[in-house]
């Protein structure tokens, strides 16, 4: 039969002490390493700035950077959650926004953003660029190096219209007229020209006007004026008299004063030639040449500014430097004209010729003819 051993009284209380020098050790060892566990050391960049800050494992971010001196507001962005616990972060990055003034489409705003870029600012605002135009700074412009940015929109319209070619002067020396004086022997007549003009808008606003098209519809003529350079011829002075010497008589007679009896003249009474048709192919004697513009007109149920009713084939309209019954001879006409009648219209190198139809005078138009006028 085996027996059981017996310990001692001492042995057992070695075993206890051995035991509670044991858990003092693991407290120790414990305690030490949780120091270290539970504490992180993190980077933190502000604004370019880096730093390397600890906090608890199981801080939040936000109380971290406070603890450390970092206050955030509406100024500054945070790559992470500030709420997010310390250990699931690996690098903390501070920013400041962006801000600004944005101006488009008539209006302006103040901005705070973390857009990096001109061209992210304006995704962030939705504005979307035409293909003509533009913003300035440009859209890879850093929003740290800028304080205003301006979108500007571009239009370009075409636009046609016509222009007056305004006419010259020639003068031409005339040795048969007297200095001095001068003649127009052809009227000048303004021409006209078709253009489309190139007109560049910017918000709105005209900057820039170019001509692309420019074409004559209807050249102008020339004035030409003959100016006199014949010598004036003056009269030789008259001679000076010596008076008669008159003698006095003695005695001096008064004649009687005998009346004449007054003349009574009869008044001439002139009969207006009778209207009629002039043709002839025959330049009239002494006649002026020029190039005249020449339109028609027909029936208004009145008479003429000189009082006669207009004939067709013989009533014309002229301007006022051409007296009543001037006669103006048109070669492509067959036909001499006679001036009874003035025109509104009716300028100076302008005449109406009379017609018996409105559809005569649309057929006929306007023409440049050439006339020959006897003043």
């Amino acid at each position: 039969m085996i027996e059981k051993e017996t310990k001692s009284p001492n042995k057992r209380k070695k075993s206890l002490l051995k035991i509670g020098m044991a858990s003092v050790i693991i407290t120790c060892v414990v305690g030490t390493a949780s120091s270290f566990v539970f504490a992180k050391e993190i980077k933190v960049t502000v604004d370019d700035n880096e730093r390397v800050l600890s906090g608890g494992m199981f801080q939040n971010v936000g109380d971290v950077l406070e603890d450390n001196g970092i206050k955030l507001d509406d100024r500054y962005s945070v790559n992470v959650d500030t709420n997010a616990v310390l250990f699931a972060v690996n690098h903390i990055e501070v920013k400041s926004k962006a801000s600004g003034e944005l101006s488009f489409d008539g209006k302006t705003i103040i901005y705070q953003t973390e857009a990096e870029t001109v061209g992210d600012l304006l995704k962030e605002y939705n504005i979307e660029l035409n293909d003509l135009d533009r913003v300035e700074p440009g859209q890879a412009t850093a929003l740290a190096d800028v304080e205003e940015v301006a979108v500007i929109r571009v239009q370009v319209d075409e636009l046609p219209s016509r222009q007056v070619i305004t006419y010259t002067t020639q003068n031409k020396d005339n040795p048969e007229i007297e200095a001095g004086k001068t003649k127009i022997v052809q009227v000048g007549i303004d021409g006209e020209s078709s253009q489309v003009e190139r007109v560049l808008y910017e918000n709105g606003v005209e900057v820039k006007r170019e001509i692309i098209y420019d074409e004559i519809v209807t050249a102008p003529i020339p004035e030409i004026v003959e100016v006199g350079t014949k010598a004036a011829v003056v009269p030789p002075a008259p001679v000076e008299e010596a008076p008669p010497v008159v003698e006095t008589p003695v005695v001096v007679e008064t004649p009687a004063v005998v009346e004449t009896p007054a003349v009574v003249q009869t008044p001439v009474v002139e009969t207006p030639a009778p209207t009629q048709t002039t043709a002839t192919n025959t330049i009239p004697e002494g006649a002026v040449k020029m190039t005249i513009q020449c339109t028609a007109y027909t029936a208004t149920g009145n008479a003429t500014a000189s009082g006669v009713m207009p004939t067709a084939n013989h009533t014309v309209a002229a301007w006022s430097g051409l007296p009543f019954g001037t006669k103006i001879y048109i070669p492509a006409m067959g036909t001499t004209y006679t001036v009874e009648d003035r025109g509104g219209a009716v300028t100076e190198g302008i005449v109406d010729i009379y017609m018996d139809s409105y559809d005569a005078c649309i057929q006929f138009g306007r023409q440049n003819l050439e006339a020959y006028i006897v003043y």
